[in-house]
């Protein structure tokens, strides 16, 4: 089997190279690599243009976002499976090597991924992944404790779109959240807890870093669909409480009490009022090695690599 790589361009001058780095220097040698340049302005595109590899593939388009840069390669693409891989993190070498392995034990999967681990600078932060090698037969359960995959660490038969449909290009922030949920209603997915991808927090125009109004949020239209299921209520619940809490914390109540009131049926209003209940251990365990970081000025690394 081939894999087509897809890496969605929009000014990331600063780390583009690394992350294609990480690519070439796979153990897997067979795949083709698409760089889909979306309107960037800055130089990203002269760097990749000056990367000399035959698998390399540039596209070009207008600005449309990171939805509508994914939806262009997999359009695209000349393999049937898809890799992901955003354009300021990277691989470990094996990585496309572990995801051909998983393809060949679980063939009638429809899509696969890898564990991978937050970067701040110099330090790990987390380390998510599924909980042991093999089909997730409880998708919902098991991501309510920890994310199981990531926009960088995942693989998909390009046949798999025609049936959960492509990237919401209307969605701009939390779109790869609503792929996710998609695929963990109508798909079945085959993972291993080894981790092969570093996602960096730190990271150039981070989405994470933006206030979005609630209507072009992922949370915002919750499929009735998980109405009906108590552990997709309680997978949305959670990061419902984290939005809401988000717009308060940054002064944005009109926006919170959208958001909430949008989405009574999933989370009631008296959970709103257990806000430390419901953000994890793990999360202040990442917000103290921040800390750590920022006020030793990178000096303590913590679980550097």
């Amino acid at each position: 089997m081939k894999i087509s790589v897809v890496i969605p361009l929009y000014n990331k001058e600063k780390s583009i190279k690394n992350t294609i780095r990480s690519v070439v220097a796979q153990t897997v040698t067979d795949f083709e690599l698409l760089v889909i340049n979306d309107g960037s302005t800055d130089t990203s595109r002269e760097i990749v243009a000056g990367i000399h590899d035959s698998r390399i593939r540039i596209v070009d388009k207008p600005n449309g976002g990171i939805s509508s840069s994914r939806n262009e390669g997999i359009m695209l693409a000349r393999h049937d499976y898809i890799a992901f891989l955003d354009a300021d993190d990277h691989w470990e070498p094996d990585f496309l090597e572990t995801i051909k392995g998983l393809i060949t034990d679980y063939p009638d999967a429809d899509c696969y991924a890898t564990g991978y681990a937050c970067k701040y600078s110099n330090a790990t932060l987390n380390v998510f992944g599924a909980n042991k090698r093999g089909i997730i037969r409880d998708f919902f359960k098991q991501v309510y404790k920890g994310p199981v995959m990531h926009s960088s660490s995942i693989c998909v038969k390009k046949s798999t779109f025609t049936k959960v449909g492509y990237f919401n290009t209307t969605i701009r922030r939390g779109e790869d959240y609503d792929m996710w949920a998609r695929l963990g209603r109508a798909a079945c997915i085959a993972a291993t807890p080894e981790v092969k991808v570093w996602y960096r927090l730190d990271a150039e125009n981070s989405a994470m870093a933006a206030v979005h109004k609630p209507q072009v949020l992922w949370l915002y239209n919750i499929p009735p669909e998980s109405y009906k299921d108590e552990d997709q209520k309680k997978y949305y619940r959670r990061f419902l409480h984290r939005q809401v809490l988000e717009y308060f914390i940054k002064g944005k109540f009109k926006w919170a009490w959208q958001i909430a009131s949008h989405n009574w049926k999933v989370a009631g209003w008296y959970s709103y009022l257990l806000f430390p209940g419901n953000i994890q251990f793990r999360q202040f365990i990442s917000w103290g090695k921040l800390l750590v970081e920022r006020f030793s000025g990178g000096k303590n690394n913590l679980s550097s690599r």
